[in-house]
């Protein structure tokens, strides 16, 4: 597919926020939020850590992670278990509680936006995605 781009690149993120801001029922499942979230691949340092800011359920602001101290949440899983996560063969929730993902920030305010989490992996699995 021609107009697939490379998972965990800049253009990725673009694409991404892009369909995720268009999506209205998104942003209502996601508007008690406002919080940083960075999104790592353990085991590639060749990607560099992205992150999006969330405010009030809208994408305001996303790009690499400069300062990590700086993101109310980072959540890193191996470029596998993500690319996995992506192509909807597993399921975030089910990584997470087998510890194939790893979470630091306010568990419980994550979990209680768990509904809006869910959907922002349907934009991921709508995105026209080639891997390595």
């Amino acid at each position: 597919m021609a107009d697939e781009v490379a998972f965990g690149s800049k253009e990725w993120l673009d694409a991404y926020v892009t369909m995720y801001n268009s999506r209205p029922e998104l942003q209502e499942a996601l508007k008690d939020l406002s919080a940083k979230v960075a999104y790592e691949f353990s085991d590639r340092p060749d990607i560099p850590p992205k992150f999006v800011h969330i405010d009030k359920g809208v994408v305001t602001d996303y790009g690499e992670v400069d300062d990590e101290s700086t993101m109310e949440y980072v959540i890193r899983a191996n470029y596998d278990i993500w690319k996995s996560m992506t192509l909807g063969e597993l399921d975030p929730m089910n990584a997470l509680m087998a510890g194939k993902v790893k979470v630091t920030g306010n568990m419980a305010a994550l979990l209680k936006h768990a509904e809006g989490f869910k959907q922002t992996f349907e934009v991921v699995e709508a995105l026209p995605t080639k891997f390595d």
